[in-house]
């Protein structure tokens, strides 16, 4: 019954989803609370005291059970239809399985708590129903009030840390410039071989950190909304090739096979051109990663035709012969700071297999996905590193941009923009 994304899903569409009419406005705000709790926490204690304080008050009333049950059925159909609408097949099917085994719960709850009701109403104990629905009525503020709260301190925390990440990045940016600088004096004046292999480790060093600052940064910006997108006319094929260039000497170290499909009829499209390369990047560097030596990495593209509900799109797919993804996994990796596995068992290479990371990749690659109004999703059949089941990433862009609302954007013009197509610029 737990589903992160579904419980994550109700709380953002919570208004775009509706609600009723007057009788039963209490009733269906404090079902979407229940059932958010189910999915994400698998716990019913806030939605089993809402279902017997409903079911107190309309045998109370004279209600009969068939109009009570109206009120999570009708729930449960906008529940579905919106993500069929919204979710692709996959997650949409664990997400409404999810749905089904919570509504489950609620049907049988609610037809228990009626029954019981009615025999307490049967009995002639009215002043007992009343105290069971005054009493349920406590419960669900008492929880109600428990949510918020705890809802606030998780917006506290995440917002705390968002701050850190940003004023950290900026305060180490200063000094590590100076490190770096000195380094390359070091570096070019020395001439004793073994100083000048010295120098050498610490300008890899630096880089290396300037390379995690610059990700925490991004990090801060996408967080807080800040990101600035350029917009010109991208070629996607040209795009990947650099990166190919760029990683071909990884490749080759780790005898990877690389193959391309159809990249290079994909239509221009777009976007920022500097911020697709750094997802292209990330997940062409993951595939490397997770595979051991001699796999296969395949990258594919396709280009899907407009709809009713989604524009013109291209559909690039990442994928590998690795260790893949565990199901559990397959939502947390896109989580901030979040590493598959002990950190024990990662080696300090981002190219060797298995090599860590600070965990930040991923949530960038999604970030700036999602700023371009796209969307990315991981597939893979579990982790097995006997195996080997793979792993893939789909990034779905608008050709059109269309970017997230809040986000500084500047488009070039489509001349200039046509003539930089080829290639992004290093940085921004």
């Amino acid at each position: 019954m737990q589903n992160k994304r579904l419980a994550q899903w109700i709380e953002a569409h919570t208004d775009m989803l509706g609600r009723t009419d007057d009788t039963d406005q209490a009733f269906h705000a404090a079902l979407y609370e229940g059932i958010i709790e189910m999915a994400l926490n698998g716990e019913t204690r806030l939605i089993d005291p809402v279902l017997e304080s409903a079911a107190a008050h309309a045998v109370a009333v004279g209600r009969s059970l068939t109009g009570l049950l109206g009120v999570p059925q009708r729930l449960r159909e906008r529940i579905w239809q919106r993500i069929g609408e919204e979710i692709d097949p996959e997650p949409a099917f664990e997400m409404l399985s999810a749905v089904d085994i919570i509504f489950v719960h609620i049907v049988r709850a609610t037809i228990d708590a009626y029954e019981e009701a009615t025999k307490l109403a049967t009995a002639a104990k009215a002043t007992e129903i009343s105290r069971l629905y005054a009493e349920s009525e406590r419960k669900v503020m008492e929880y109600t009030a428990e949510v918020a709260r705890a809802n606030r301190e998780l917006a506290r925390l995440e917002q705390a840390k968002t701050d850190f990440i940003s004023i950290a990045a900026h305060e180490l940016k200063t000094p590590l410039t100076l490190i770096q600088g000195y380094a390359n004096i070091l570096h070019d004046n020395l001439t004793d071989e073994r100083a000048t292999n010295l120098a050498d480790g610490i300008r890899r060093g630096a880089e290396r950190m300037g390379a995690i600052i610059e990700d925490m940064l991004d990090l801060s910006a996408i967080d807080t909304n800040r990101l600035s997108l350029f917009l010109e006319l991208v070629n996607l094929n040209k795009v990947i090739g650099l990166i190919i260039r760029q990683l071909e000497p990884v490749l080759k170290d780790r005898k990877h096979t690389l193959q391309i499909i159809d990249v290079d009829t994909l239509p221009t499209i777009e976007a920022d051109a500097y911020r697709l390369h750094q997802v292209f990047a990330q997940l062409i560097n993951n595939a490397i990663k997770y595979t051991p030596d001699g796999g296969q990495i395949t990258i594919s593209g396709e280009t899907i035709a407009a709809t009713k509900k989604m524009p013109a799109c291209v559909r690039i797919t990442v994928k590998d012969t690795g260790v893949g993804i565990a199901p559990e996994d397959r939502e947390k990796i896109f989580e901030k700071f979040y590493r598959v596995g002990s950190s024990d068992l990662h080696s300090t290479s981002q190219t060797k297999f298995m090599g860590a990371g600070p965990g930040l990749g991923l949530t960038i690659v999604k970030g700036l996905v999602e700023a371009h109004q796209g969307r990315i999703v991981a597939e893979s059949q579990g982790f097995d590193m006997q195996n080997l089941p793979g792993s893939a990433f789909i990034v779905t862009l608008p050709i059109e941009a269309t970017p997230r609302p809040g986000l500084q954007v500047t488009r070039l013009p489509r001349t200039e923009a046509a003539e930089e197509a080829a290639e992004p610029t290093t940085s921004q």
